[in-house]
């Protein structure tokens, strides 16, 4: 092996090794810059977010880059819920109703509510990579968001939604197999 290609890899394994470490210590940092961050949350502190608007629960993974921006609304993470890489959330919405300004011009605080609306995931919600989901939107508890899915309308409980613009592709389970998983689940709390 030729002496410049064995340094370029004795210096990019120890700028990994490096990277490495720095992250875990972002993220313990980062975590508390969160609006409300429950036990147990890994993401990467590489992602982009607007911190002061996000709550989050237990025991979630947010996955590798992640985007979460909220401007003015809430963006809300129930527990148990798990990010394929690269999932963007987006809360709230920009105004492009008024004549003789550039949208780029209107600011956040020329919004009325209505159009500022955020994004809600209940608990044990799978999200896979790259997928969008824009304001306005709740997944249901134990949905599942499939990769590349562009989500614009809510998703229901148990369901799982793919495609652009998102549809129902079908649901998890049939009711008696969701009751029979919530107790479990119940019985898995309680215990």
């Amino acid at each position: 092996m030729q002496p410049i290609r064995r340094f370029c890899i004795a210096i990019s394994t120890l700028i990994d090794r490096s990277a490495g470490a720095l992250k875990s210590v972002l993220a313990k940092v980062y975590r508390h810059r969160f609006h409300q961050s429950g036990r147990n949350l890994s993401f990467d502190p590489l992602g982009v977010y607007s911190y002061d608007n996000i709550t989050i629960g237990n025991n979630v993974n947010l996955g590798y880059r992640p985007i979460l921006i909220a401007s003015r609304s809430q963006i809300v993470i129930g527990d148990n819920v798990m990010f394929g890489p690269e999932v963007t959330i987006r809360g709230g919405n920009h105004r492009t109703d008024i004549i003789g300004r550039y949208m780029i011009d209107i600011r956040d605080n020329e919004k009325r509510p209505s159009e500022d609306p955020g994004v809600v995931i209940e608990n044990d919600v799978w999200i896979g990579t790259r997928a969008v989901v824009l304001a306005g939107v709740t997944i249901g508890k134990g949905a599942i968001v499939a990769a590349g899915a562009v989500v614009t309308k809510s998703v229901p409980p148990y369901a799982i939604a793919g495609g652009n613009p998102a549809k129902i592709i079908r649901m998890r389970w049939a009711a008696d197999e969701i009751a029979e998983h919530e107790r479990l689940l119940a019985m898995r709390t309680n215990s």
